[in-house]
């Protein structure tokens, strides 16, 4: 076997379901959760040489994972939670939940990350996404990034190096990242903690959070809401198989139990379709399909 002898977990014919937010999914042939760089570079390598695809997952909270299964080794990085405090500075790994580091330095009196209390993924996914919420986004504290490329090497980027735009940066597609280091502001304590249950409980009751999804599936076009948009197009509610609109937030679909990814495929084509016509704009799906044979650096 291709991972045979390496340090970690590592399980074959691994639901796809249990590593997304979605709960959808079919097998990975090979599912690997490497502890440290090293090791996610030795499994990275040990796939190049094999000839086997290699798909790059973290805590799954924007994916869609496809009903067949994904092939080739599932590289899971939930356990890369390396994490080390500085001056009003920290560096982390990418498996770090990106909520639970907010509420650290919140602890700490450290200002920056309020916006990231409520959002489920990891800081890898984080960055590679430029994450935001309430008017803040992650791009906003980045010094720098520590990333694993195609060839196999680790290079630093230093933030002026990178583009980052509204749910974009220019490293997407391009290299996994390994490490994030983020600057802080000192703060009131006090404040930054009871703004972070503010955006807390504005989530809980306006977004369906106690049924399996992934957060926004659309961005929000140019000065306009995708949920505004797709609510006006009479799509809340609506469904195909077990993908739905959910009927407290437009922009969010559900699985009411046993969706498959074609379901939500197929919703979200229906809805791109139909927002289109009635009022000429084209929506750009935030979530992320991972699929088919290529190397991919996602969520």
């Amino acid at each position: 076997m291709v991972l045979d002898g390496i340090p970690g977990r590592v399980e074959k014919n691994y639901p796809l379901k249990q590593l997304t937010t979605w709960k959808i999914g079919g097998t990975a042939e090979l599912a690997y959760w490497p502890r440290t760089l090293r090791d996610l570079r030795a499994a990275r390598q040990r796939a190049a040489a094999a000839k086997v695809p290699v798909w790059l997952v973290g805590k799954g909270s924007n994916l869609l994972l496809p009903d067949e299964g994904l092939p080739g080794i599932t590289l899971v990085t939930t356990q890369m939670r390396s994490i080390h405090w500085e001056d009003c500075t920290v560096r982390v790994e990418a498996g770090y939940p990106l909520a639970r580091l907010a509420q650290e330095a919140g602890e700490r009196g450290w200002s920056g990350l309020e916006f990231a209390r409520g959002i489920p993924g990891s800081v890898g996914g984080a960055v590679i996404m430029n994450a935001g919420a309430h008017g803040g986004e992650i791009a906003s504290l980045l010094e720098r990034v520590s990333a694993l490329t195609p060839d196999g090497t680790i290079r630093t980027f230093e933030r002026r190096e990178i583009e980052f735009g509204y749910r974009s940066c220019s490293l997407r597609g391009k290299v996994w990242i390994a490490e994030a280091c983020l600057r802080f502001f000192p703060g009131d304590r006090a404040k930054i903690l009871h703004t972070m249950q503010e955006n807390l409980k504005r989530r809980s009751l306006n977004q369906p959070l106690e049924v399996p999804n992934a957060g926004s599936v659309f961005r929000n076009p140019p000065g306009d809401s995708a949920g505004r948009l797709i609510e006006a197009a009479g799509w809340k509610g609506k469904s195909i198989g077990g993908a739905q609109v959910s009927d407290k937030h437009a922009n969010f679909i559900i699985n009411t139990g046993e969706a498959k990814a074609s379901d939500v495929l197929a919703l979200i084509a229906e809805i791109q379709k139909d927002v289109q016509q009635k009022y000429g704009l084209a929506l750009q799906t935030e979530i992320e399909y991972l699929g088919g044979n290529e190397n991919q650096a996602t969520k």
